[in-house]
């Protein structure tokens, strides 16, 4: 029987926590709540052994933690990232430096000199993104997106490493958002309404930021000369793969929390014209690995563990907040048991995985997604080093109302690792 492990020295490293990343070079650049430490990268390509430096991949990306890192280290590594908002921000803290921190610098100083003009934004009018008399709530005041589409112009026409300002811009757009993201969603600021952003904030942050990318470009040098980061759905990228290519897969699946980790980062997806229409926004996130009920998808019917099924018998017999949950998480292990087969395909003989998952719950049923990734895993040929518990997380509302006063939830957020 499968069992986690909870005391390890693992534990105490903060490994599953992308807030420890905030304070160091080229990772500060971007702050992407549902990723892991660069420690975790570091310990991963540390324990592979110090013989040969081990080629990583990854293909649930993110903002590129792992990618990131292994260029830090001078580690060949390849990325899968099916947002192309996420797959920008990736490719931009890999941008290698081709000059040093003073003419950074001074270019960086040329820069906002030219871009005081602001810009009619196609952002005008669209849907929640600014203020018009059918909106009650707005995105963004219309000084920011016009401050925002002046400077992007003059970012693009500049030859200092335009796509990392255009990140330092994104994030500065956030800045000066009426809303936050929390979770699964955008959530209001509290009397936004009273705060109103102006352009100069928009550049105030713009160059706050932008500060930190000149200083990191020169200070954090990325090493390696290979690395890629490729867009699209890992199931379908991870079969066109060479078998045997990889030594190290280091990487976190989305949660099956139904959180729609595509919809959440609308904001920048429609700013940045990666996408131009809800149509477009829905066929990114059928895509994405079935682990939210948020878009209307055609379900597996595949028990992939003997797992699920005590689990599935349990939430069916509750009374569920969306009837296509059990649906969900059928298919959520599913989508994962096929890419845990193709990556076994593509790690080289006495190769390793790290794994970060997070456990979830629906109607105070919970689901031990790590331990059923676990099973799922040994039945497609790897063997099980351990799950790791890194760290207790806390339940939802419709879970705590299911337990009794004073219970202990049991969600975790674990690290499975596995070899070859």
């Amino acid at each position: 029987m499968l069992n986690e492990i909870g005391s390890h020295p693992y534990g105490v490293l903060g490994l599953s926590n992308f807030e420890r990343n905030l304070g160091l070079p080229r990772h500060r650049w971007f702050q992407f709540k549902e990723g892991f430490s660069a420690e975790l990268v570091r310990l991963a390509v540390r324990d592979f052994g110090l013989k040969r430096r081990p080629s990583v991949i990854d293909p649930f990306a993110g903002c590129g933690t792992t990618i990131v890192e292994a260029g830090l280290l001078g580690v060949r590594a390849t990325g899968i990232e099916v947002n192309p908002f996420l797959l920008f921000a990736a490719k931009a803290k890999t941008t290698r430096a081709d000059r040093g921190r003073g003419a950074y610098l001074l270019a960086f100083e040329n820069l906002l000199q030219r871009s005081q003009e602001d810009l009619p934004s196609h952002l005008e009018g669209l849907s929640t993104f600014t203020e018009t008399h059918a909106n009650e709530k707005w995105l963004f005041d219309l000084p920011v997106v016009r401050a925002f589409t002046g400077l992007r112009q003059t970012i693009r026409k500049s030859r200092i490493v335009p796509r990392p300002l255009e990140l330092a811009l994104f994030g500065a757009l956030l800045d000066c958002c009426n809303a936050k993201r929390d979770g699964k969603c955008l959530r209001y600021h509290r009397e936004w309404e009273k705060r109103r952003f102006t352009a100069e904030d928009l550049r105030t942050a713009f160059h706050r930021r932008g500060l930190a990318i000149v200083e990191d470009m020169e200070e954090a040098a990325i090493k390696s000369n290979s690395l890629t980061i490729t867009l699209g759905d890992c199931r379908v990228v991870l079969p066109s793969l060479d078998p045997a290519s990889f030594d190290l897969l280091i990487t976190s699946p989305p949660y099956l929390n139904s959180f729609d980790y595509s919809d959440v980062y609308r904001p920048e997806l429609f700013a940045g014209r990666f996408v131009s229409s809800n149509e477009e926004l829905r066929r990114i996130r059928l895509q994405t690995v079935c682990s939210h009920v948020q878009v209307k998808r055609v379900y597996s019917e595949e028990i992939v563990s003997p797992m699920l099924v005590p689990v599935l018998d349990k939430i069916c017999s509750e009374r569920l907040w969306n009837r296509n949950i059990p649906a969900m998480i059928r298919s959520y292990f599913s989508d994962l048991a096929g890419v845990l087969e193709q990556c076994h395909r593509i790690i080289n003989r006495c190769g390793r995985a790290w794994i970060v998952v997070g456990t979830s719950a629906y109607a105070g049923v919970e689901v031990p997604v790590d331990l059923i990734l676990a099973d799922i895993a040994v039945k497609r040929g790897w063997g099980l080093v351990g799950v790791f518990v890194l760290r207790q997380l806390r339940a939802a509302g419709q879970f705590w109302a299911h337990l009794d006063k004073g219970a202990k939830p049991p969600l975790r957020e674990s690290l499975i690792l596995l070899e070859k």
